[in-house]
């Protein structure tokens, strides 16, 4: 494909579908490299995680840098500097700082190095000449780093012209990647004063009756709601490969239950205070995790949310459920314990939160790797009041439940 005609179409799509074509790009890259999303952080930030020759790690932070095309027709009139990155800049600062990378000491000239190493910004910038890019472009956000106090060893940007320039054939086949797996349907819209290609699905003309102006037929556009739990079940994942603390997880669930859980969960409330240390095996006061509505019971289910540790031993040669998953379970029934009295649950009501017998539920661990019966007989036997999910578990769900919303939309073309 002509360099020119690659640039013309990239620097023209909407924002979700640039950040969908780098994913491609980046993911699809040989060798392969992890290219992890940092939600913390704020959308469009990744992290690459470096391997240094004596076996250390220390990161490359990317972040996607979206501009209107109107803006870098005219590179030497370009700024840059707009709230959003600032913050994002700032997070990225405060994440790293005081963290060193984790460098071996083999060679006794080897230097502790900082942690975050390098920071690239990606954007859609096309048709503009290197002059401009040194001239312009790379003394602005040099400018913006030494402004936030950011020292990194590299910075660098990423664009349209650097992609083509550098990888033609890579960013020809992440292009038809992203059109080929995006098969709905694609609008491309090149008009005088917007550009822009967007994901759509419509329903069947024979459905769809007539523009109330026109009284011509048409098709509605369905708005793309893909992407977005696209990016939710991916965020869901990384949190769990890196190992990410309990508060972090909750946090990320509260934001999504309903793609986690699924939709019939209408209401949830976290970080709940059960204060009756009269009701409490050892007299103290609790916090429930998670507690959601179920709208199809019309009651409430109560969620402890452990971390992704691990969930089986063995002794003498028998599998057995690890002390870890023992004390949640005992925890949870505590819960239910305290929940079950009269006075707890007048308390609730009066909060706007009546339930009668809350189903309980622990989510921990990855899945172990053991025969399935045994798993199974193991889960019988310790989760017989409660039902114990793996993160693994609530991955599939997630993808199954994404794959049926296709069937629906695909059913729709």
């Amino acid at each position: 494909m002509d360099k020119a005609l690659l640039k013309d179409i990239l620097s023209r799509l909407s924002r979700q579908a640039f950040k969908a074509f780098v994913i491609t790009l980046f993911r699809n890259s040989e060798p392969y490299e992890p290219f992890d999303p940092l939600p913390d952080i704020g959308e469009g930030v990744y992290q690459k995680e470096l391997i240094d020759s004596y076996g250390g790690s220390i990161h490359a932070v990317y972040l996607m840098h979206f501009l209107p095309i109107e803006v870098f027709n005219h590179p030497g009139k370009m700024n840059i500097v707009e709230p959003a990155i600032v913050e994002k800049l700032k997070r990225i600062r405060d994440e790293y700082k005081n963290e060193v990378g984790q460098w071996g000491m083999v060679d006794p000239m080897l230097v502790v190095d900082n942690k975050l190493n390098s920071i690239w910004f990606l954007n859609n910038f096309a048709h503009i000449s290197k002059s401009e890019y040194e001239r312009v472009l790379f003394p602005q956000y040099r400018k913006l780093l030494k402004r936030l106090e950011l020292e990194v060893r590299t910075f660098g940007i990423g664009s349209c012209d650097s992609f083509i320039e550098k990888n033609t054939e890579g960013v020809t086949k992440s292009l038809k990647k992203l059109l080929s797996d995006k098969g709905e349907g694609l609008r491309i819209s090149l008009e005088e004063e917007r550009q822009c290609i967007e994901r759509f699905t419509c329903e069947k003309s024979l459905f769809a009756g007539v523009s109330q102006y026109s009284k011509q037929p048409y098709e509605p556009i369905f708005i793309d709601i893909l992407g977005k739990k696209e990016e939710v079940l991916a965020e869901f994942e990384w949190l769990i490969k890196k190992g990410a603390k309990e508060s972090e997880l909750e946090k990320f669930i509260s934001a999504h239950y309903n793609d986690i859980f699924g939709p019939k969960y209408d209401r949830i409330e976290t970080q709940l205070w059960l204060r009756f240390p009269q009701h409490d095996i050892v007299g103290k006061e609790r916090r429930l995790d998670v507690f959601l509505r179920n709208s199809v019971t019309n009651d409430w289910e109560l969620f402890e949310i452990k971390r992704p540790v691990k969930l089986t031993s063995t002794y003498r040669d028998v599998p057995v459920i690890a002390h870890e998953v023992t004390h949640a379970i005992l925890q949870v029934k505590n819960y239910a314990r305290i929940l079950s009295k009269d006075m707890v649950k007048k308390q609730f009501a009066k909060e706007g939160i009546e339930y009668y017998e809350p189903s309980l539920n622990l989510v921990i661990g990855r899945t172990p790797q053991i025969p399935l019966a045994q798993w199974r007989w193991l889960l019988n036997t310790c989760g017989k009041d409660l039902r114990i999910f793996t993160f693994d578990e609530l991955i599939k769900e997630m993808e199954m439940r994404l794959r049926d919303l296709c069937k629906i939309i695909e059913a729709k073309e």
